[in-house]
């Protein structure tokens, strides 16, 4: 049309086609990836290598070293469940746990195949372990900066945990505990954020969230994961963070008993397990350790046996806390170490493995502890002390001694540990359990009834396809889908010390009388862990 007016209008589709935001989205993920490795370059150059030097410490012997135990067969066969039969657990799940933790191992088995790329699934568990140790030491690192501490005080503290013996043989081990450490670390990692931002508290909420759905224990620290939130949180909207952020967290941990209230088993009743119900057991009515003051209980002997590993990383931490509780920042993590002694002071029932609970918040606090004595300003104690510290006479004392502290903490721990450490790295320790397995594989028909300690119970059924599927010695008289059901048992195959316990008669009625009329014919080891391979008469039967 003449006279027309002809529009100038930009190209929005760079390069003849696409959407114009792309690249320009690119662009700013590019330059904010630029940014942050920029700002923390002096970081991940300390860090990577840090994390390398852990994970290699960590990995290397972990299939031979230490032997097999209670609990991680498990935890595997429940993981093992729910990837192939979609269940909770392959027997009656009765709520010891909530199932996050093997519901994590058995998503990086279903994303990695994870049962089918080892000869026993206790391998794949040690990979689980590995992939939780290097990840919970980077966040201690995290943490150690964001509480104040100066890279070198952080790293040692990673370093603490990373190497520690007793770390090591705890961390090797498939336990909950393990994977409730990087969970809970991220917790108080979003609890320090920085930024102060509401993505940050619902994140350290939600992460607490996962650490309490992994191992229910995780709870009895909530008094001082609030504490670091509400230290941390700013003023001018800290009302609408917590209201916010509490109530994702609420939402989170709400779905376990959300699945119990739809499965009807919230309550106890006829018929049926309960959450309810298991939970007034854990807390009540189970046989108490007694208390770690008395020198004769079981707690007392559990932490005589840690100690047997290493004392020095427990003990110091210990002797860290009043120190700790003088720096505000610290006060909420000297809080969880408290805690975590406090249970084994009240007298309940204390775990075999929870030490694990103790050994980063032990770390962080000696770390801590050596650095508030070098006066590092973000760590130094308010009041009195602060005005006390700054002359330089006193700054230069200061230095010097936390010189000399961190030179004699490199100088035990560097002779007390690096034999433990390869001894750990290098020794084989005899596993019966394993040879047991074999045993069974090469001359037991797959139908037999086979009563089993839990750390076999996933190769068996996986790997050699026995079935029916092997029965765990502890459902043996406790699951009464097992009891009910039961009308022979082939074979026997336990480690001695399963006979010679003072209540084994109680506990396992049915595996000592079964006993009594079987015959060994295979022996694996030698002392308490031997483990010897029974063949059950035919003319027995379970009554």
């Amino acid at each position: 049309m003449t006279g027309a007016t002809t529009l100038d209008v930009p190209d929005l589709t760079p390069d003849g086609g696409g959407d114009a935001r792309a690249p320009s989205l690119r662009r700013r993920i590019r330059r904010g990836a630029q940014a942050w490795i920029g700002r923390h370059l002096i970081s991940l150059v300390i860090v990577l290598p840090l994390l390398s030097v852990v994970g290699a410490v960590h990995g290397i012997g972990m299939a031979t070293f230490p032997r097999f135990v209670d609990d991680p067969g498990t935890y595997l066969s429940q993981a093992w469940s729910l990837q192939y039969e979609h269940r909770l657990s392959p027997y009656s799940y009765f709520y010891d746990h909530a199932p996050a933790g093997w519901i994590q191992i058995a998503a990086w088995s279903a994303l990695t195949n994870g049962f089918n790329r080892y000869d026993s699934s206790i391998g794949f568990g040690n990979e689980c372990m590995l992939i939780a140790k290097v990840v919970s030491t980077a966040l201690l690192f995290v943490l150690g900066r964001r509480l104040g501490f100066g890279r070198v005080a952080a790293t040692g503290a990673a370093l603490l945990f990373g190497l520690c013996p007793l770390a090591l043989v705890y961390g090797r081990w498939t336990f909950l505990d393990n994977l409730v450490t990087p969970w809970l670390l991220l917790a108080f990692v979003l609890a320090y954020s920085p930024r102060r931002s509401i993505a940050a508290a619902v994140g350290a909420t939600l992460a607490f969230g996962m650490a309490a759905l992994t191992k229910e224990t995780a709870l009895v620290v909530l008094p001082a994961f609030a504490w670091a939130l509400l230290q941390n949180l700013d003023r001018r909207n800290r009302a609408h963070l917590l209201v916010t952020s509490t109530f994702a967290g609420i939402l989170l941990m709400a779905l376990y008993p959300l699945m119990a209230l739809f499965k009807g088993e919230l309550l106890p009743g006829p018929g049926h397990n309960s959450l309810v119900g298991t939970a007034v057991w854990q807390l009540a009515d189970r046989a108490a350790s007694g208390s770690v003051l008395d020198p004769h209980s079981a707690t007392a002997d559990q932490l005589h046996g840690w100690l047997q590993y290493d004392r020095w990383l427990l003990l110091l931490g210990l002797a860290a806390i009043p120190v700790a509780f003088l720096v505000r920042r610290l006060r909420p993590v000297a809080l969880v170490l408290v805690i975590q002694w406090l249970v084994m002071v009240r007298g309940g029932y204390v775990p075999f493995m929870h030490v694990i609970n103790l050994l980063p918040w032990s770390a962080l606090l000696i770390a801590g502890a050596v650095s508030t004595v070098a006066g590092t300003p973000a760590l130094v104690p308010t009041g009195w002390l602060r005005a006390r510290a700054s002359s330089g006479a006193a700054h230069g004392v200061r230095i010097a001694a936390a010189g000399l502290l961190a030179l004699g903490l490199i100088g035990v721990t560097t002779a007390s540990w690096t034999p433990r450490l390869q001894q750990m790295m290098t020794v084989s320790q005899e596993q019966p359990l394993r040879s047991a397995t074999t045993w069974l594989a090469g001359n037991v028909a797959r139908n037999n009834v086979v009563v089993v300690h839990d750390s076999i119970w996933t190769d068996l059924v996986h790997r050699y396809g026995f079935n029916p599927h092997p029965i765990m010695i502890y459902k043996l008289d406790s699951d009464p889908a097992v009891r009910d059901n039961l009308t022979r048992i082939d074979y026997l195959v336990l480690p001695d010390w399963y006979y010679t316990i003072g209540d084994a008669p109680q506990k396992y009625p049915t595996l000592m009388e079964a006993r009594k009329h079987a015959v060994v014919v295979a022996s694996f080891g030698t002392g308490p862990d031997r483990v010897r391979i029974y063949r059950v008469s035919d003319r027995w039967k379970p009554t």
